[in-house]
């Protein structure tokens, strides 16, 4: 995919890459990177007529009309009318060179990616990944996750860690509360529901993926993140986003201190003991006192959650004593606790 790196460190600069990828749509052969500077332009909200953007761009209209076309089949909100083509909703486009002047590793742009996790993880080098576009995009327990092109915050975070992956444990979840105090200095009520997803009231705002590859002595790490900054039209109750409870748009500042809030949690893991990684999560948990379903790989049971144990474990406790969850599908059920 068309992208370009910027080089982690304040003042750096970048470098530009020359790689292509292509999506096929029907007949039509689409290249990533022809698709963006039609949603750049569209970006602001105003109207543009299919020849104004054939000019800006130097294509024809016809050329226009089947990237409007692609871009909507990704699910980009486009209307067309006797004004111009028109996009729906706030659209955030990152600047990598913004964002990797500010945060200590490099920082890659690629509109369109099969899967930010897959590429950092492949590369097995210290990174930030952002795109507009996952077609391979995935969430926990191989499930998938897409979003439309600015219609949400994406990206991968690699970094190396010079323990074991049995030492790192709990890091999964540290990052999601870290993440969750970042958002709530923003203003954001949002919470954690154990051990990857963030909340506002039972309403999902985003969600984390954590792979890991090593062995005793160092671990890769790679953080993959989702936050929805645009509510589809149609779209789960349960499912919320930042236009909803933002009073301005997101920007490349706050991305920044995302990643930071990410690579923070990595560095000081293991220097943090683990009362103080326990509490915090209580402090951010959603589902802390609440009774709960688990469902895992053995039968599933009902208890009542009571905060996480020194490897990031969810602590449920039942007429059978106090469970440790270390994975699994947790839900909140509706009715009160009789334990």
């Amino acid at each position: 995919m068309a992208g370009y790196w910027a080089r982690g460190g304040r003042g750096s600069s970048c470098v530009i890459c020359s790689t292509f990828s292509r999506v096929s749509q029907g007949s039509v052969v689409v290249k990533a990177a022809t698709w963006l500077p039609v949603l750049r332009q569209l970006s602001d909200g105003a109207p543009i007529s299919g020849q104004e953007l054939g000019d800006s761009i130097g294509v024809t209209r016809a050329a226009i009309w089947q990237r409007v076309a692609y871009l909507k089949s990704l699910g980009v909100s486009i209307s067309a009318n006797d004004h111009g083509y028109q996009v729906q909703g706030p659209v955030y486009l990152p600047n990598a060179d913004l964002i990797g002047a500010s945060v200590e590793v490099p920082v890659r742009f690629e509109p369109e990616v099969s899967s930010t996790n897959t590429l950092v993880l492949e590369s097995r080098q210290p990174q930030c990944l952002l795109t507009l576009y996952q077609n391979q995009g995935r969430g926990r327990r191989g499930r998938q996750w897409v979003a439309a092109p600015g219609a949400a915050l994406m990206l991968s975070v690699g970094q190396w860690m010079s323990q074991g992956i049995q030492e790192i444990q709990g890091l999964s979840v540290e990052i999601g509360v870290s993440i969750c105090h970042y958002l709530n200095g923003l203003g954001v009520d949002v919470g954690l529901k154990w051990p990857n997803d963030l909340w506002i009231g039972d309403a999902k705002l985003a969600g984390i993926l954590v792979e890991v590859q090593g062995d005793q002595d160092q671990t890769f790490v790679v953080v993959g993140f989702g936050l929805n900054l645009q509510q589809p039209v149609a779209v789960d109750s349960r499912v919320s986003a930042i236009d909803q409870v933002f009073d301005r748009p997101w920007t490349d500042t706050d991305s920044v201190g995302l990643i930071e809030s990410v690579l923070s949690a990595i560095r000081h893991y293991p220097a943090t003991p683990a009362a103080t990684r326990i509490s915090r999560y209580r402090a951010v948990s959603v589902l802390e006192g609440r009774m709960v379903n688990v469902n895992g790989a053995s039968a599933g049971f009902t208890g009542v959650a009571q905060g996480i144990d020194e490897f990031g474990r969810l602590c449920v406790l039942n007429e059978n004593g106090v469970n440790s969850v270390s994975a699994g599908d947790v839900s909140v059920r509706p009715e009160p606790c009789n334990i």
